[in-house]
């Protein structure tokens, strides 16, 4: 199988699948990312072009972690993603089709956060009409998931998703998102997995909406 995960952000992929993306890894799946920003919002005291090469070189830690075999970064404008959809589909469409990839992993729609609502349109906006044979499947980042309709049992992985968490060290100090993601993955394993940690996820359409 052929998997590529959309990430708003460097590090949205280690908190919001990173279990699942481990697991796709250990059954010999390939999995690529694109990280649609490079998250210079993160590090705000620093020019954007010194806060890319942090972000990324840090999402390149986690991706090693985790097992991607390969990592693309758009750096379209962290925060407003909702203004450029077009231009980052026109920029993924081409990764799209040189992946072809059976799923892809990318922000639930209920997410609070303007980027990862955009990361929808953007997905749909690239695959155009080409997607009868792909699935798109729904992860949680700063919002839960209201309602889920698929599970990962992650607990055979959860240290190593944890430590790719913490490779994006410089969002660390005001973001504990090794602690948030724990409680989360931990209270998903106890009511959806009957397990020590598990992910969920919602499977979305991947037909553009009609307004």
């Amino acid at each position: 199988m052929k998997v590529l995960v959309i990430a708003p952000h460097p590090d949205d992929e280690s908190i919001g699948c990173g279990g699942a993306i481990c697991l796709h890894v250990k059954r010999g799946d390939r999995v690529s990312a694109v990280f649609l920003t490079s998250g210079e919002l993160g590090l705000k005291h620093l020019p954007a072009k010194k806060a890319w090469q942090i972000r990324e070189k840090e999402a390149a830690k986690a991706a090693e972690v985790l097992g991607l075999t390969a990592t693309t970064f758009l750096r379209k404008p962290d925060w407003y993603l909702g203004d450029h959809i077009k231009d980052a589909a026109a920029d993924l469409k081409p990764i799209l089709t040189s992946i072809a990839p059976d799923l892809i992993y990318l922000p639930h729609e209920g997410e609070w956060h303007p980027d990862h609502k955009a990361a929808a349109p953007i997905v749909r906006a690239a695959l155009g009409r080409k997607t009868h044979s792909v699935v798109l499947r729904g992860y949680e980042i700063w919002t839960p998931i209201a309602e889920y309709d698929h599970y990962e049992n992650i607990s055979s992985v959860m240290s190593r998703k944890i430590r790719a968490v913490r490779c994006h060290r410089s969002q660390m100090k005001e973001f504990p998102y090794d602690r948030a993601i724990s409680g989360l993955n931990q209270y998903r394993g106890i009511i959806a997995a009957k397990a020590k940690f598990a992910e969920v996820f919602l499977t979305m359409s991947p037909e553009k909406r009609r307004k």
